[in-house]
Order: structure tokens, then C-alpha cells, then sequence
């Protein structure tokens, strides 16, 4: 079976369309950071803001394990919150979505017989939803370092 190249440029672009993220805002938006700086919570932080719902897939990645689709999910969601300006993400579910199928079938015939076998495999990818939060860096007081009470001898 043959694919015209036209084919194959327009499969190409409708695939590279289909976005693997997405948010709704419920919160201050702030400037952007890089992914680099946000933080993962699989629990809720003490203080926190919320910026946004968001939701990312590993769909069209090159990952094929399920550690694999997970850390593309991740990378996509820390990249969606750092555009928002959030500095965490608070993750709260995973899902693995099937997204098509991959099939194929064979077939015999012989005089007044046929006979036929198809496989099919599901697609499926990684789905992470989670929350864009802003937490406030913790402060480094020492007040409750109290000094020791004892001076130092002298000799």
C-alpha cells in the first residue's frame, strides 16, 4: 500500500495539532518561570495559592513504558505551570487514556472457503490532572535558635 506524500504532510499536521495540555484559570496569574523551578506535590503544602486546573498527556510522545508516558506527562504539566507562573503542581489524578487502535488482518481463501485473522492493539497514554499552585517560600528566621547560655571559659 502506497501513501502519497500529501497524505503523509496532512496526517503529520492534524497529529502535531492536537494539544497535549490544557488549564482553566481560577486564580492571580504571575510572571512566567522556567519548568525547571516547579515542584512536584503528590500532598497539599501548608500555604498555597491556586492558579489554575491543568491537565497534560503523554499523548504523541515517544515514550513507551508507563514510567515513560508519566514523566512526559509531568514535564508537559511543569511547563504549563511555569507559563502561568505557578511554582508548583499539585497532582491529582492519573489516568491512562486509549487514544485508537493498532490492527492488522490476514486472510485465506481457497475455493469456495475463507478464512480470516486480525489482531488489534489499544493506544493508550498517559493523562495527569493536577492543580497550578503558587507556594510562598518558606522563611529562614532564627529567632527560635536561642544562644548558649553558657560563656566560654577562659584559660
Amino acid at each position: 500500500m502506497k501513501f502519497s506524500p500529501l497524505a503523509i504532510v496532512l496526517l503529520l499536521l492534524v497529529l502535531s495539532a492536537c494539544s497535549s495540555s490544557s488549564r482553566e484559570i481560577v486564580g492571580a496569574k504571575r510572571p512566567p518561570i522556567d519548568a525547571s523551578e516547579v515542584q512536584v506535590y503528590l500532598q497539599k503544602p501548608v500555604k498555597y495559592e491556586q492558579i489554575a486546573f491543568i491537565k497534560a498527556s503523554s499523548k504523541n510522545a515517544l515514550a513507551f513504558s508507563d514510567d515513560g508516558m508519566q514523566e512526559v506527562a509531568i514535564q508537559r504539566l511543569k511547563k504549563e505551570a511555569a507559563a502561568l507562573g505557578a511554582n508548583g503542581v499539585l497532582l491529582t489524578t492519573s489516568e491512562d487514556e486509549v487514544t485508537g487502535a493498532l490492527g492488522t488482518g490476514s486472510g485465506v481463501q481457497g475455493r469456495n472457503v475463507g478464512i480470516g485473522i486480525g489482531l488489534s492493539f489499544p493506544v493508550t497514554n498517559k493523562l495527569l490532572r493536577a492543580v497550578a499552585i503558587y507556594v510562598a517560600p518558606q522563611s529562614t528566621d532564627k529567632k527560635s535558635v536561642s544562644p548558649d547560655p553558657t560563656p566560654p571559659s577562659k584559660n
